[in-house]
């Protein structure tokens, strides 16, 4: 039992001392608080122009729903484009050079009193 206990300590050790496997650190959860629903979320990088986007929604992203968006390794740099199409409005919101690796979460918000989209970033 002396041994075993000795051998979990051991594997703890190990495990505590291996390099971790952080998350990317443009990987950010989007949580909209706009009121409306979301059909289209894009993020492309500033050097690629403003017609290639892929749409990182399976489905309509509800208000108050959020989604975690994943980069690829191949993906380069921390700052992106992003873009938000409506669900049912032919509008879309397009913000520039937008720093990913200095925040976890964007909360899109709408003000319709200045008819606004704006993120807070945490």
């Amino acid at each position: 039992m002396k041994h075993f206990l000795s051998g979990l300590i051991a594997i703890g050790f190990a495990i505590a001392a291996a390099p971790s496997f952080a998350a990317d650190a443009r990987n950010v959860t989007i949580v909209n608080e706009t009121g409306y629903g979301i059909k289209f979320l894009g993020f492309n990088a500033p050097d690629d122009g403003l017609d290639e986007w892929e749409n990182e929604l399976e489905k309509v992203l509800q208000n108050q729903a959020s989604t975690y968006v994943e980069f690829d390794e191949d993906d380069e740099g921390c700052v992106w484009n992003i873009r938000v199409d409506w669900q049912n409005y032919d509008e879309a919101v397009l913000w520039k050079n937008v720093n990913l690796c200095k925040m976890t979460a964007l909360r899109l918000r709408y003000d319709p009193g200045t008819k606004t989209t704006s993120f807070l970033a945490e």
